[in-house]
């Protein structure tokens, strides 16, 4: 909060460890500050989102939604790193992440940091496509104190309350609560994406504390734990209903010393996921997922030129092999992390970086009688290097130009390594899923040119940034089939590469005051290059489910206690995978136009009523595969105290 006052603009530390302004950050950057959050008039994390230049949300279920950044979005979608105050929640067991299980209330959320493009030697693996980093209001430093509650349409009532309590000048402790109970959309289950709706309901709680001990030395604490129950599209195009428990623990150091700032931060995730009925539609009964991470980092400059930042990370994931149990797969990883940030002149700012990988596999416990392998098939180990590159000049105060290369690194998801090991029968024939314990990871090396432009004759910013990229070894699940004693078995492969080609155009500004605007144009072409031409057979398909043009425009205005925005999106027509087992078809998706909104009036000092809505143009609208979304309107009443 300080240096934003300072710089004038909004602030990261995220990237380099150093504060500094987002448009001198390395990377493709935007900031969804606490006033965009509230004013978007969402009522989850993906809703905030949908607004975003540059990301895409395939809203799946009236809870479920599936978040990605410059295309490539799916059912379970695996590219993007998420991360809560530096601890990751992309869950490694289907490599994708659980958005309604993350425990943070949007009242808690000082700003959500959106990084375009791969940029794992910066935050870590599983960044192939982009990062959405979202920060909290610090405990003893910002006195948060905020209840929520809201009811609308599909039977919504949800509440959410974010109390902190100072325990001395530089103690604290946050407590965040939330809780939702409603229905799903009513619109028809598509032939194609056949499964049973069942109830939706939510509840989070947070508990995060910070101790300052010395002037030097600060320690942090966050317990959490989240309790959902919705419908789901996974990754097999399938609408299930699930049961998704996540617990959390982490501890974090940070010492300022001589030696520069140091933090030693560890933290353990867990994480169930039940299917009701335990095998019911061909799925698994039960998931289990447990992540142990250890980091130590330190930051520190030579001369007032030179920022560097060097650190290591040791992670171990597990998880029981499921429909049939008795299996562990399992997997450690050491990784090590250079960066250096160089000053060149006042103007022109280089900063490289480069992480290393190295990933050490396991298997033990009960395989599957003749399938060709051995727990010993999963004694293996690989190791990927990533790197991040960018120049920035800031040529004068209205001009910013931007060049960066990368390479991000996504390791295959615990099922992809042999989680799943299922016998079943199709048509009379026996078939054998089994994961593949040389299955390799997917890289994204991508290149990006960026200019930010202040123009102060209309009070607004230009932003326009070129990327392309290349993705290679991408994996599918079904990719393949092989005839093994008693039937066929089915195995994830490497199946090839894609490439995209993209523009992201946004110009936003500011009028009279009282009034607040924007509009973005993101053009894209992706072109796929798999061994088989038969590209639905192997349930990936992005040349076709990839918009090739999206826009996106907001507008708002405030005039004493009232506040109002909207926010248009439209999407041309584009494709979507429907169920496949082995075969799968593309649904059309013809090119539509989504309008959100939201109207609010402040009471008193402490309360504040509101209105908002989405998909406000129409009942009911095709926007993915799945069932048709449907309007949603949602009144509430904030009360700060």
């Amino acid at each position: 909060g300080a240096a934003k006052e300072i710089f004038g603009e909004d602030v990261t530390a995220s990237v380099t460890g150093s504060p500094q302004r987002a448009s001198d950050a390395p990377a493709d950057f935007e900031i969804v500050t606490a006033d965009e959050i509230r004013r978007s008039g969402a009522h989850d994390i993906p809703g905030v989102l949908s607004h975003v230049t540059g990301v895409d949300v395939l809203q799946w279920t009236n809870d479920d939604a599936d978040v990605a950044i410059h295309g490539y979005n799916q059912a379970y979608s695996p590219r993007t790193l998420v991360l809560i105050d530096g601890r990751q929640v992309y869950a490694d067991f289907y490599g994708y992440t659980p958005w309604s299980t993350l425990p943070v209330e949007l009242g808690a959320i000082r700003q959500i940091e959106v990084v375009r493009g791969p940029n794992s030697a910066l935050f870590g693996f599983n960044a192939a496509g982009g990062v959405i980093n979202i920060i909290t209001y610090n405990p003893p430093q910002d006195g948060v104190n905020t209840a929520t509650s809201s009811a609308g349409t599909q039977g919504l009532a949800q509440a959410s309350a974010v109390g902190t309590f100072k325990l001395g000048a530089d103690t604290g402790v946050r407590v965040q609560i939330g809780g939702r109970r409603d229905d799903d959309f009513s619109t028809p289950i598509p032939a194609a994406v056949f499964g049973a709706r069942g109830s939706e309901s939510r509840a989070s709680i947070d508990i995060a504390g910070a101790m300052q001990l010395s002037d030097k030395l600060r320690f942090d604490i966050d317990l959490s734990h989240s309790a959902v129950d919705q419908n789901d599209i996974p990754n097999t195009n399938t609408l299930v209903n699930l049961t998704t428990d996540t617990n959390s623990v982490l501890g974090r150091a940070v010492l300022d010393s001589s030696l520069g700032l140091t933090q030693l931060q560890v933290y353990n995730n867990w994480l169930t996921e039940t299917f009701p009925g335990e095998a019911s539609n061909g799925f698994p009964g039960k998931l289990t997922n447990q992540v142990t991470v250890a980091q130590l980092q330190d930051i520190f400059k030579l001369g007032s030129d030179h920022t560097l930042r060097g650190s290591f990370e040791y992670r171990h994931s597990t998880m029981s092999t499921t429909p049939i149990a008795g299996g562990h797969i399992f997997y450690d990883v050491l990784s090590g992390a250079a960066m250096w940030e160089w000053k060149i002149t006042p103007n022109v700012t280089a900063t490289n970086a480069l992480r290393v990988d190295y990933l050490k596999l396991g298997r033990d416990g009960f395989l599957v009688s003749g399938v060709p392998y051995t727990d010993a098939s999963w004694d293996r180990s690989l190791m990927e290097p990533s790197f991040n590159s960018s120049l920035v000049w800031r040529s004068d105060d209205l001009d910013t130009f931007r060049l960066i290369a990368s390479r991000g690194v996504q390791l295959p998801n615990m099922e992809d390594f042999g989680g799943i090991q299922e016998v079943t029968s199709l048509s009379g024939l026996r078939l054998a899923l089994i994961g593949l314990p040389t299955i390799g990871p997917t890289a994204v090396t991508s290149f990006q040119a960026a200019w930010d432009h202040t123009i102060p004759s209309l009070n607004a910013r230009l932003q326009v940034t070129l990327y392309h990229q290349t993705t290679s070894a991408i994996v599918s699940e079904t990719g393949q089939v092989s005839f093994i004693p008693f039937g066929v078995l089915v195995s994830p492969a490497n199946i090839g590469d894609s490439r995209a080609t993209g523009l992201d155009i946004e110009l936003s500004g500011k009028f009279r005051d009282d009034w607040r605007w924007s509009v973005a144009y993101t053009p894209e072409i992706v072109t796929d290059h798999f061994i088989t031409p038969t590209l639905v057979a192997l349930g990936v398909e992005y040349q076709h489910t990839t918009p090739v043009h999206t826009v996106k425009a907001s507008l708002g205005w405030s005039h004493g206690n009232w506040e109002a925005d909207g926010f248009l999106r439209y999407e041309s027509t584009f494709y979507g995978l429907t169920s496949r087992f082995l075969t799968g078809a593309l649904a059309r998706i013809d090119g539509y136009v989504a309008l959100d909104g939201r109207v609010a009036y402040k009471l008193t000092d402490r309360v504040t009523l509101s209105l908002s809505g989405q998909n406000l143009t129409q009942s009911s609208q095709r926007q993915t595969s799945g069932p048709n979304v449907e309007r949603r309107v949602v009144g509430g009443i904030t009360v700060g105290f």
